[in-house]
């Protein structure tokens, strides 16, 4: 799978807290689901060059005015180096705000999950991101589009 973009099959998308590598122009790109939504990042973390996605997908730990509390679950991927923290819908850092991993747009077009070459990161707001759900009673899963 190289080329501008990289196609896989929907039953081959990852399930919460994995991910599934693909090639898109000759670089690798982890794709991730949190919540339904399917993303994509760079596999090079921004800190030192590490295969980010060979790190660990985890819940994070958020402080707040009530003490401590679960955040949204398997939201984060951790450097396997250094441990650094990023959000995998956004791609920042939870250590360095100035950091955030390369995002690549996703979509789903019929039975194909399709990643593509494109930064989203300076994308618009509006830009839709691709939901899939899966249905733990009948194993089938779902498509639809947020915007």
């Amino acid at each position: 799978m190289s080329g501008r973009e990289a196609r896989l099959l929907l039953t081959e998308a990852p399930d919460e807290g994995r991910v599934v590598l693909v090639e898109v122009a000759g670089h690798e790109v982890g794709l991730f689901r949190v919540d339904g939504t399917l993303h994509a990042l760079a596999n090079r973390c921004p800190h030192r060059g590490a295969p980010l996605c060979a790190g660990s997908v985890a819940t994070p730990i958020e402080a707040g005015d009530n003490g401590l509390r679960l955040g949204q679950p398997h939201s984060i991927v951790r450097c396997p180096w250094h441990k650094w923290e990023f959000e995998i819908a956004t791609g920042r850092s939870l250590v360095d705000d100035r950091l955030r991993v390369k995002r690549y747009a996703v979509r789903v077009e019929g039975d194909e999950v399709v990643v593509g070459n494109r930064d989203t990161a300076a994308a618009a707001p509006s830009t839709s991101q691709t939901s899939l759900r899966h249905d733990a009673a009948d194993g089938h899963r779902t498509a639809s589009r947020h915007v």
